[in-house]
């Protein structure tokens, strides 16, 4: 507490040479500790009203909370999370991922397995938890609308991959400066859009698992080891959960349904 807040001693400690101070009447001590009791007790009283006027409180409807560093938002996936531990592939030809494999429908297939269940739905009491408001789903009763972001991301990711194979996926080949495709407009929009979007999301959730180096006795020098240990949420988890929760019927983006769900301004400042 601030210093001008602290409680000072009530009654002085005998002077340092040993010598006690001197003796007070018995009345006066006496009335000295009725007087103290009394004030001890006034202020107890106003302390507890003032404790029980704070947590009484009731929030308004567009009350808002400022995040901290420890804050973790609201998801319904939190309840799949697990975590382990993993070591990635470092992806040269000593240590490929099965992803590491030319454009094929095989790879595609790979990918599309990944997330192709990405879009979910939740219940009206879910919604109404997010830290932003989403849509109920037309035909479907009690049920919103929603999306881990972990699956656009794979989805990203995918588009990227096949912007990178321009000559196995024609349609995904973007224009450069060097290269204008007025016909690539929406991919290369697509793809610019994915590259800034992975790059906040990396900055996001910030890996700080340890990159090494170790000494290399056939090389007489000292390299990079990416094969480390990561702290992982289990993603076949996450995936089981979205697989859960998959979409029942075509989500019809045109039907508006009114609902009485309030979210906090903080955080429905995003359109």
């Amino acid at each position: 507490m601030p210093k001008d807040q602290e409680y000072q001693p009530l009654i002085n400690n005998p002077t340092d040479d040993g010598v006690p101070p001197p003796s007070k009447p018995a009345w006066t001590s006496h009335f000295s500790r009725t007087v103290l009791a009394g004030l001890l007790i006034v202020e107890s009283i106003a302390l507890a009203a003032t404790i029980f006027a704070l947590f009484s409180r009731v929030p308004p409807a567009s009350y808002t909370v400022a995040l901290d560093s420890q804050r973790v938002l609201y998801s319904p996936a939190l309840e799949a999370v697990e975590h382990e531990v993993q070591v990635y592939h470092v992806g040269f030809a000593s240590d490929l991922s099965p992803f590491q494999i030319p454009s094929s429908p095989a790879l595609d297939r790979m990918w599309s397995e990944l997330y192709n269940f990405g879009i979910s739905r939740i219940t009206k009491d879910e919604a109404a938890r997010l830290p932003n408001k989403t849509h109920a789903i037309p035909g479907d009763d009690g049920h919103y609308i929603a999306e881990l972001d972990v699956f656009h991301n794979l989805h990203c990711l995918n588009k990227i991959r096949m912007a990178l194979d321009p000559d196995y996926y024609p349609d995904w080949r973007i224009s450069t400066s060097n290269n204008y495709i007025p016909t690539q407009t929406n991919a290369t929009e697509h793809v610019a859009h994915c590259v800034d979007w992975i790059r906040q999301s990396m900055m996001c959730n910030g890996d700080t698992s340890v990159i090494v180096w170790q000494w290399q006795d056939f090389q007489n020098t000292t390299m990079v080891k990416g094969n480390v240990a990561h702290t992982c949420r289990k993603f076949d988890k996450i995936q089981d959960w979205a697989k859960g929760h998959r979409l029942q019927n075509e989500y019809d983006p045109t039907v508006h349904i009114e609902d009485d769900i309030v979210v906090p301004i903080l955080h429905n400042q995003i359109p």
